[in-house]
């Protein structure tokens, strides 16, 4: 069973008149779908605060990422490992065009009860409790469903009275290519540096080794790096030094 929360309308009214909220890459803007089964019903319009707001592709990575996630979340519900009576969905956004400006944006439903339970960088609250357990273990069963290959973390929604609802999250890969919040590696380790197993981890879920130090600061923000992969020079051009003499 797919576990996802989806649109169930074409067309929104967006309020422009404020910024709804602001993350590290989105601005977010209250909206209501104005047909279909959710007419009426709150959604949130999210645009991108750097790179193109009208070409479709710009958007591919991000549904992208939502894509694989719903596979990991499927998988971890099939498990039940919270048990049946708790369910955990993922909103699954589209690409929606502003009928006046031509720009575009991800339009999901609105989510009640907005929380964060973990961060990119191995943050997550010490309350104990058993719903941000159950999140933490979340991340950990990704990592070990995946053969060690994607961590889903930086995970935030909404905490209902029989479970969860999931948005905007995060997968960091070995293979550092799932987006400018995957930290790679190095995220990787400082992950699981600062995870602690709760009630609802198993002992037989994997675990990269670490040691040290870990090597991205802890925030309860996203984490960015910039792209550290080198270009190669081109020994026929002038050099920039050259430009600033």
């Amino acid at each position: 069973m797919s576990n996802t929360r989806i649109n169930n309308s074409t067309e929104a009214t967006v309020e422009v008149d404020a910024i709804f909220g602001s993350g590290t890459f989105k601005n977010v803007w209250a909206a209501k779908y104005t047909n279909g089964p959710r007419k009426d019903q709150r959604c949130v319009a999210k645009e991108f605060k750097t790179g193109s707001v009208f070409e479709a592709h710009y958007f591919d990575e991000e549904l992208n990422i939502i894509t694989r996630t719903q596979t990991i979340v499927d998988n971890f519900s099939n498990a039940g490992i919270l048990g049946a009576a708790r369910k955990i969905l993922l909103n699954t956004p589209e690409v929606w065009t502003y009928v006046e400006s031509g720009k575009k944006a991800l339009v999901e439903p609105m989510i009640e009860n907005f929380e964060k339970f973990n961060s990119n960088s191995g943050w997550a609250p010490r309350t104990g409790s058993e719903w941000s357990e159950a999140m933490q273990a979340l991340s950990h069963f990704s990592y070990h469903n995946s053969n060690r290959q994607f961590l889903l973390c930086d995970l935030q929604g909404g905490v209902y009275q029989d479970g969860y609802i999931l948005t905007d999250p995060v997968i960091m890969s070995q293979a550092h290519n799932c987006g400018p919040a995957d930290l790679g590696p190095d995220g990787l380790h400082s992950f699981f540096q600062r995870h602690q197993c709760g009630r609802f981890c198993s002992r037989r879920w994997v675990k990269p080794a670490v040691a040290g130090r870990a090597r991205i600061p802890m925030r309860e923000g996203t984490t960015m790096l910039a792209n550290s992969r080198n270009l190669p020079t081109r020994p026929s051009r002038n050099p920039l030094s050259r430009l600033q003499e």
